[in-house]
């Protein structure tokens, strides 16, 4: 295989959002990562974890490599446990995605006026984590470490992002920040928010028993403050 030129030509990240935000504009402070405690209804938790339980189609993203041959998304630890906009709507399950698309629109007001910007969402995703199932540190929008740090991985639309919580029924799987220091164990039916650059690399803990579920959407940014003026108490 010869690995001093790599076809990128079919990348997903050729084929959508671009940002117009800057790695870091955000800053570093630990209190760009924040909790909104109880947004998902009870109603809303009961009908995605049902679902999510069930469900049996999962996404197939293949692998990717910029132009440097370096990976900047690997497919195989999120083999038969994503569910994004398509495979739901395979699936037939309109009631999910207007469920998730509820959350989300009631969450983004909460986004924009903390970050004094404006932005749109991706679209609606699930995901299973079951034993075993871990994320090493990361950042959502660029990579974070090595000579391409810094440089765009396939989703460098990811300004901010956000994961609701289904369900802490589990063990293990905690959400950790090495550089703010942090690591706790998510709420259920919470929602969490920090930006996407490298200053806010996260990773979450092996699932040692159970099963965790997580809505994950991502946050693009379209009209950005000439300065950001947080963080803010929240």
């Amino acid at each position: 295989m010869n690995l001093e030129k790599w076809d990128t030509s079919q990348n997903v990240s050729n084929f959508n959002a671009k940002s117009i935000t800057p790695s870091g504009f955000f800053g570093d402070s630990d209190k760009n990562i924040v909790e909104v405690e109880n947004f998902i209804t009870e109603e809303e938790q009961s009908i995605l974890l049902e679902f999510m339980k069930k469900n049996s189609s999962f996404d197939d993203i293949p692998t990717e490599y910029n132009e440097n041959g370096t990976l900047i998304y690997d497919d195989r630890p999120w083999a038969n446990r994503v569910a994004t906009t398509e495979q739901l709507l395979k699936n037939g399950a309109h009631d999910i995605i207007e469920i998730l698309n509820n959350i989300v629109g009631r969450f983004k007001p909460i986004i924009e006026n903390f970050f004094e910007v404006e932005c749109f969402a991706t679209g609606p995703a699930l995901v299973r984590w079951p034993v075993g199932a871990r994320q090493e540190p990361h950042a959502d929008k660029e990579l974070h470490e090595g000579p391409d740090a810094g440089t765009p991985n396939s989703f460098p639309w990811y300004d901010i992002g956000t994961v609701f919580y289904i369900n802490d029924d589990y063990q293990g799987g905690e959400l950790y920040f090495p550089k703010q220091g942090i690591e706790f164990k998510p709420k259920a039916r919470a929602g969490y928010f920090f930006p996407g650059d490298l200053n806010y690399i996260h990773g979450v803990r092996p699932i040692t028993s159970g099963c965790r579920y997580t809505s994950p959407y991502f946050w693009t940014i379209d009209v950005l403050p000439e300065k950001f003026n947080g963080p803010k108490d929240f």
